[in-house]
């Protein structure tokens, strides 16, 4: 029997350590073997305390040395687990949870901001972004304060901007195929409701079809709505530009591409040019026999 451990593997034969190999005294190399591989940290092995086996054999001089070593080996551990859990897929999803947040928060900021103009100017048909940049250009006494809430919307909006150009870049790096069947927008928000790429990949069509449409599905659940035809995907072009009678077609057709595209992104990384041309074939002969 063989224990493998951060310090080194040992042989044994009835409970008695039988031979010793020592692994290389390097924090690095031990923290790329513990990363590898299932290795004891802490415990005993044939009735001996691992601390003792380590200053025994001469993997290390003192117990200090020993308890330094694997403190910084556990932090080591810690920072390399916490970077291995920030995927790009999990960085996309908190960028568009990001935009969300702005898209609501910038929604009440510029009514109060209209709000606040027509108490003081009267009636305006300015309203978000161009309401506020007028505002920052108002010189009149006592604005201050309205200006400064212009400006700081306006700050949101160029925010927004900046994260939608790195979910534009990132998600053709991540998920290509998903970006170029379903955009990049809509893309990561699949992403962000199904958890991570993997989940979605896993779905089937049938649920991708109706995510972020619980609400509705729970309704029909309890009989008290038809089943939805479509979930989040409605904001694909094809959907929702098509007429209502074709949109629960179209949206099955949509969803088994956004499944199949979402699959070769995390399990082969291959770009399948295919996948959009066959889909705009299909849309096209579901348009084509509702005309007939």
């Amino acid at each position: 029997m063989q224990v493998r451990t951060w310090i080194g593997s040992f042989k044994l034969d009835k409970n008695m350590i039988t031979g010793v190999e020592l692994c290389q005294k390097d924090p690095d190399a031990i923290l790329d073997r513990v990363l590898a591989e299932p290795l004891l940290l802490r415990g005993k092995i044939a009735g001996i305390d691992l601390r003792d086996l380590a200053l025994k054999y001469g993997f290390v001089a003192s117990a200090e040395e020993y308890d330094i070593m694997l403190h910084d080996l556990n932090i080591r551990l810690a920072k390399k687990q916490v970077e291995n859990a920030v995927t790009p897929d999990r960085q996309i999803i908190a960028a568009i949870e990001a935009i969300d947040d702005i898209d609501e928060t910038t929604n009440i900021l510029a009514e109060r901001l209209r709000e606040w103009y027509m108490l003081i100017f009267g009636e305006t048909e300015l309203n978000g972004k161009e309401l506020a940049r007028h505002v920052t250009g108002l010189k009149e006494q006592g604005s201050d304060a309205m200006h400064s809430l212009a400006s700081s919307i306006l700050g949101l909006y160029d925010s927004r901007q900046s994260i939608e150009e790195y979910l534009k870049e990132n998600m053709q790096k991540t998920a290509p195929n998903l970006t170029n069947v379903a955009g990049y927008l809509l893309g990561a928000r699949l992403l962000s409701i199904a958890g991570d790429l993997e989940k979605l990949a896993s779905m089937p069509s049938s649920t991708v079809q109706v995510i972020g449409a619980s609400n509705a599905l729970f309704k029909h659940l309890r009989g008290k709505a038809p089943s939805p035809k479509h979930g989040v995907i409605f904001r694909h072009p094809y959907i929702n530009t098509a007429p209502k009678r074709l949109r629960g077609k179209i949206a099955r057709a949509v969803a088994a591409k956004i499944s199949l595209a979402a699959r070769y992104d995390r399990y082969s990384g291959n770009i399948n040019e295919s996948l959009q041309s066959e889909l705009d074939k299909k849309v096209a002969n579901i348009r084509k026999r509702a005309k007939k």
